[in-house]
């Protein structure tokens, strides 16, 4: 049963630390109103699940040439890395999103300015748009996915809780921003995550 517990609550942080970039982007929509139609953010919680099947899936073959400390290890040192890095690099993402400029939008302008993945302007996200946005916002899965793939982690349940926490994140943080207009919340995100990845690195390896 404690084993269980465990697992549920390794589970359930990977999956809030890969999706609090979700509420971030979330919020920034909701307080300029744009809105994420129900396809759109299911077609982005799809991706996630995608991105996590092939994440932990590529973990458990490199499990397979280390011996089960050294995988966990590993992932730990992998959480722990990427844990450091978001706190004082990307804590301080502007708030503001960088000026169009006609180009089609890379991965990371979106995830700094999130509306402009709104490419004809109507202030809805629709399905054809989410799909740059959803490659933007599953590359947290990725990496934090590989980790539970090297703690042997079972792949099903980690992407379900990957894609549904990316579905509801999402919404959340585009009600709040909504309604309550808060850039906190957006601004904080990305040190909360940093957070979480680092204490669960180092639980996993200081502690298992």
């Amino acid at each position: 049963m404690e084993s269980s517990v465990r697992v549920f609550l390794q589970i359930v942080t990977l999956g809030v630390a890969s999706n609090l970039d979700n509420l971030a982007v979330g919020v920034a929509y909701g307080i300029r109103r744009i809105s994420i139609s129900t396809p759109a953010n299911l077609a982005i919680a799809g991706i996630a699940f995608l991105f996590t099947v092939a994440s932990v899936l590529a973990a458990t073959q490199v499990r397979h040439v280390l011996s089960p400390r050294s995988a966990d290890l590993l992932g730990s040192l992998i959480l722990i890395g990427i844990g450091i890095w978001m706190l004082p690099v990307r804590k301080s993402r502007p708030p503001e999103a960088p000026p169009a400029t006609g180009r089609r939008p890379t991965l990371m302008n979106i995830l700094r300015g999130p509306e402009l993945a709104d490419r004809d302007h109507s202030n809805v996200i629709s399905l054809s748009e989410s799909l740059l946005l959803g490659f933007a916002l599953s590359l947290n899965c990725l990496t934090n996915s590989f980790s539970a793939g090297l703690w042997n982690l079972r792949v099903m349940p980690v992407a379900v809780c990957n894609a549904t926490l990316s579905f509801v994140t999402l919404w959340c943080g585009t009600w709040l921003g909504n309604r309550y207009g808060a850039h906190w919340l957006g601004r904080k995100a990305d040190a909360i995550a940093g957070v979480l990845l680092l204490l669960m690195g180092l639980h996993q390896a200081l502690w298992k």
